[in-house]
């Protein structure tokens, strides 16, 4: 995974530079209300941590992002409970959400349930969110390195 390989400090900088505390709580009540949502029709919470293979113990956040980030079980959330946005959850929430939980677990040191579970998960959706994660980064790397130039 490409965000886990960012050093501490940029990862700190990031974080505390464009990921809000507000931002972050905004993202994990959408993880939390989504998941009780889907949490009310057992059959499909079984079937949706069934095509995850999720492990019995894992965190509410990385389980909405194994959800969200893999476009079959996102169509099929959508459908069931009838939601009127876009076909996707944006890919900058779930990009979001993997930089906090890889910032928890580099810079603050605590560590998510299912965190080792989701270094190893295997799918694009996740690869396509990390991929953009990481070049967020990068540009904002690039952007703090700028210096205005006047003549």
């Amino acid at each position: 995974m490409h965000t886990f390989q960012i050093a501490p400090a940029v990862l700190d900088n990031y974080r505390n530079g464009k990921l809000t505390d507000e931002r972050i709580d905004f993202l994990k009540a959408q993880a939390t209300e989504q998941l009780t949502e889907i949490a009310q029709n057992a059959p499909l919470l079984e079937r949706f941590v069934k095509q995850v293979n999720a492990p019995e113990k894992i965190d509410d956040t990385l389980l909405w992002f194994l959800f969200m980030s893999n476009e079959d079980i996102c169509d099929a959330y959508i459908d069931q409970f009838g939601k009127n946005f876009r076909e996707m959850i944006p890919v900058s929430d779930l990009a979001d959400l993997l930089l906090y939980a890889v910032h928890l677990k580099k810079v603050k040191e605590i560590t998510l349930d299912g965190f080792e579970y989701l270094m190893e998960y295997q799918h694009e959706g996740k690869d396509e969110v990390d991929q953009y994660c990481f070049m967020n980064v990068l540009l904002y790397v690039q952007k703090s390195k700028e210096a205005s130039l006047e003549f």
